[in-house]
């Protein structure tokens, strides 16, 4: 069965499709985040607690090897959890979660000020053209709808997303699983630059929850701001069938890329 890991005793191991848009060798940014959300969310259930605030830090490029995870609650109160999980190669750090954990109450107010306006199903989006699909390995495995803009222009855009394997051998995906794997690609969605002329990573992201997302589709409406040095920043809203339920920040640093480069 095709899957982005495959259990290894205690480890995880990255298969081919992990590859991300950089290096078919090295991970998608999807799997490492989505991977240790898996283990918040494990923690989360357990503890009766509603998942918040997921802030992800990626500090090394991470290859097709088994992966390790160690987890630290940081802080735990009768209201709010803090809970980290580390994702581990060997004994080097390859990236961190942060993650809040609220407790659930019984009722919310409701919101007189929202507009929220209803969006165009999955079912009514296009696809992208195929060679944008064939962006990175790990992509290629993802349905993409777009109901706003075009994955292959610069410019604000909003897409359906869904992974159609499983991110874990023999385990269907969670809503969360689902919404966190399609955040990354934010930036990618609501990307400003001719991308045969710069490159951009994010180094981070994090997104903030006011409901559980549900079902299998999540939209990406992204959007992406340019600064001095260097420096941008994405934001986009995640929403599933029944509305939105999640917003997204990501800190953008871009780099022209060499005139070789350009050229071929």
């Amino acid at each position: 069965m095709t899957a982005i890991f495959k259990p290894e005793g205690p480890l995880f191991r990255a298969t081919e499709h992990a590859g991300g848009p950089w290096s078919p060798d090295m991970l998608q940014g999807s799997a490492t985040t989505a991977l240790m959300t898996r283990e918040v969310e494990r923690l989360a259930k357990a503890s009766g607690f509603a998942v918040r605030r997921l802030t992800f830090d990626l500090w090394r490029p991470a290859g097709l090897r088994a992966f390790g995870l160690e987890t630290e609650m940081l802080r735990d109160g009768r209201k709010a959890k803090t809970m980290q999980v580390r994702l581990l190669d060997g004994d080097v750090e390859i990236g961190r979660c942060t993650a809040l954990l609220t407790v659930q109450g019984g009722e919310s107010p409701a919101d007189p000020f929202s507009k929220d306006a209803g969006d165009a199903a999955p079912e009514t989006g296009k696809q992208p053209p195929s060679f944008a699909q064939k962006w990175s390995r790990y992509f290629q495995n993802v349905s993409v709808r777009l109901i706003e803009g075009a994955l292959e222009k610069p410019g604000p855009a909003a897409a359906w997303m869904r992974l159609d394997v499983p991110m874990v051998e023999g385990e269907t995906n969670t809503p969360l699983l689902q919404a966190v794997q399609a955040a990354d690609f934010a930036s990618g969605v609501g990307q400003i630059v001719d991308m045969r002329e710069w490159t951009f990573i994010n180094p981070e992201i994090s997104l903030y929850f006011f409901r559980p997302p549900e079902g299998e589709w999540i939209l990406i409406r992204s959007r992406t701001r340019a600064g001095a040095d260097g420096a941008g920043l994405t934001m986009a809203s995640l929403s599933d069938r029944k509305g939105p339920f999640a917003e997204v920040l990501q800190a953008m640093t871009f780099e022209r890329r060499a005139a070789q480069a350009q050229a071929s």
